[in-house]
């Protein structure tokens, strides 16, 4: 019976060890397949990391030369605005070429596609120019008010407050999200 006892007493142990290494062998299998699954995951995230940054990039060729061409334009006018006028009905032509110049801004800037980054930045840019152009229209109604001398301008004074700190708002959310994707290089 002794030799019974310690025949089952090997084999216990013998079950016990197999039990041990079958239970070692699937915790690491799973370890694995946990460790590939992050790998993966990590992969697929940096493959979306770099497809958003070229996106952006992108995305900023075109916006630059749209801003360009407005802030150009736009500084061109003011230019010819801030020169001696024959009359009243040229300033008006400069003034309606210059809302005329901020409308197309913000038809091309809603005509490119917007990557996801920059939505908000976005919504800012054009939160910008619907006040540029609010701004604009009452310069313009001022022309064309034939009373120069009683035209109260606090509103047009807190206009232009106004759609400055907009334009500064929109430039801080886009260096926000270039910084977060190492492209601040590309708004120098």
């Amino acid at each position: 019976m002794s030799k019974l006892k310690s025949e089952i007493i090997i084999l216990v142990i013998f079950i016990l060890i197999a039990a041990i290494l079958v239970g070692y062998n699937i915790f690491s299998v799973e370890m694995q397949k946990k460790e590939a699954q992050r790998q993966l995951e990590e992969e697929v995230l940096e493959e979306l990391r770099s497809r958003e940054t070229i996106e952006l990039a992108e995305y900023y060729q075109d916006y630059k030369l749209i801003k360009s061409e407005f802030t150009n334009k736009a500084a061109w006018l003011s230019g010819k605005m801030g020169g001696e006028f024959a009359n009243i009905g040229q300033l008006k032509e400069l003034t309606t070429e210059r809302l005329n110049a901020a409308k197309d801004y913000r038809e091309k800037l809603n005509g490119i596609d917007t990557p996801k980054p920059l939505e908000t930045f976005l919504a800012y840019e054009l939160e910008f120019i619907e006040s540029d152009i609010e701004t604009i229209g009452i310069v313009l109604s001022y022309y064309g008010s034939e009373s120069y001398s009683t035209y109260d301008d606090s509103e047009l004074k807190k206009l232009y407050m106004k759609t400055d700190s907009l334009l500064h708002k929109a430039e801080g959310e886009l260096q926000k999200v270039f910084n977060q994707h190492e492209l601040e290089y590309m708004l120098e």
